[in-house]
């Protein structure tokens, strides 16, 4: 009975994060039951524009394991240790279920531009390279698991969370807008996360809690996440044919 009041009590304290995050995941929902898998997509994709492009894809790379959790390990591994290794193994915990899903009950799922037999009604930026496997959404899996569990972690105050939500859809938004997922993947992708990071997150919380996180600790996250930083933009180059 206590655990349960806990959970709710901290799930009342993250309230703001898990309403806005909520409403858009329900909005594209809605949107996929009225329109259909691949109709919603192309209505998504439809609404781009030049100069929004390149902070897209941008804002998109966010969604990187490497980069979001070395963004976050920077910030926080000063003050809040325990919330950075928290976040560390939500992440990877949550991309590995992905990763499985990706590879057994989904594998052969195809990207939209593929699904559309290459057609230019899918609109994507030039020579940006789109991988095989498109259900669920890797990018997105990853930002809404390390948004949670970072505000499960801290429990900000509204503005905070209400930053935190919008960065987390901006970022699953792009993926739709580059034309690398249907909607269907990020609302799926966007589910796992959230909903995996409020299994373990309390559970990861306890372990973080026994641990003794020395100066030493901390140097050494740094230096990690520093080089899992450089890593991560270096392996950008990836996703483009001419490189």
């Amino acid at each position: 009975m206590h655990m349960a009041n806990s959970a709710f009590s901290n799930l009342f304290r993250i309230k703001t994060f898990l309403i806005i995050t909520g409403a858009y995941l329900l909005a594209l929902l809605i949107l996929i039951v009225l329109l259909g898998y691949n109709q919603s997509f192309l209505v998504l994709n439809a609404g781009h524009q030049p100069w929004l492009d390149w902070p897209m894809f941008f804002i998109t790379h966010l969604g990187d394991s490497l980069i979001l959790t070395s963004i976050i390990s920077l910030i926080f591994i000063k003050k809040k240790p325990g919330t950075v290794l928290v976040v560390i193994v939500v992440v990877i915990l949550t991309g590995l279920i992905g990763q499985i899903l990706k590879e057994t009950l989904f594998d052969g799922w195809d990207r939209p531009l593929r699904v559309f037999n290459e057609s230019p009604v899918v609109y994507v930026l030039p020579n940006y390279r789109l991988f095989h496997n498109s259900f669920p959404s890797g990018h997105s899996i990853t930002a809404m698991a390390a948004f949670t569990a970072l505000i499960w972690s801290i429990k900000p105050g509204r503005v905070y969370q209400l930053l935190a939500a919008f960065a987390a859809i901006v970022i699953t938004y792009s993926r739709i807008y580059l034309g690398a997922h249907f909607p269907g993947d990020v609302l799926a992708g966007s589910l796992i996360g959230i909903t995996f990071a409020l299994l373990l997150t309390p559970y990861i919380e306890k372990m973080a809690a026994k641990i003794n996180f020395s100066k030493e600790f901390r140097s050494i996250i740094s230096v990690i996440a520093v080089f899992s930083m450089f890593l991560g933009v270096w392996l950008l180059r990836d996703y483009f044919a001419w490189i």
